[in-house]
């Protein structure tokens, strides 16, 4: 192979290897953005126009990325959803037992500001009718990844008899409903009252299972 050609093969690699890094630079931006305008907005308010404007991109290349501004939403929530299961998988080490992680749990969902932010947006989003059934299953997803992991905490507290639940997936989804509820409807009190909340309602939902 000739020296022309390696060369040629090189230049197309990093011709290629700067296409994919430039990709994911724009991709990222327009995620950055879109999340301050939603926070900043709302998400009824926020049009896929302004995230062009603002992020310096074009309608061709959020379409590209997210098709619609639900995806874009749906990646947002994903990617923040990521950050709070990584921090739990690490603080949940610190139990000893299921009561402990039941309490954990609860108040990391409280203290981690994430989606204090974005609640209003949250909200909006989760009250429209989608008649797409792909943006029903996604969503479905999200929450579902929460009442596995009540499920299973409860699961194992039933196995170690720290508390008795007849119907676990019951409990999981309650328990889920009313945290999404005290997370989503309280914009108005500061973190210390929820966090005294959260902890109320821990106690309560505990003591009726025991």
């Amino acid at each position: 192979m000739s020296h022309k050609t390696n060369s040629y093969i090189v230049y197309v690699i990093m011709n290629d290897n700067f296409f994919i890094v430039g990709v994911k630079k724009l991709r990222e931006k327009i995620l950055k953005t879109a999340k301050e305008l939603f926070i900043k907005n709302g998400y009824n308010a926020t049009t896929t126009g302004d995230i062009v404007k603002y992020s310096g991109s074009s309608k061709g290349n959020l379409y590209y990325h997210f098709k619609i501004k639900e995806n874009l939403f749906l990646e947002i929530l994903n990617i923040e959803d990521e950050k709070w299961f990584t921090r739990w998988r690490e603080e949940e080490k610190k139990c000893q037992s299921n009561r402990e992680k039941f309490y954990l749990l609860n108040e990391l969902a409280i203290k981690m500001d994430d989606y204090y932010s974005m609640q209003t947006a949250i909200i909006e989003f989760y009250s429209r009718e989608y008649e797409s059934k792909d943006i029903e299953e996604k969503i479905k997803e999200i929450e579902q990844r929460y009442m596995d992991m009540y499920y299973d905490i409860f699961n194992a507290g039933n196995r170690e008899n720290e508390w008795h639940i007849k119907n676990i997936e019951s409990a999981s989804q309650i328990v889920v409903a009313t945290i999404h509820g005290i997370i989503m409807f309280s914009p108005m009190i500061d973190k210390k009252k929820r966090v005294e909340l959260m902890e109320q309602f821990s106690q309560i939902f505990l003591k009726g299972v025991e």
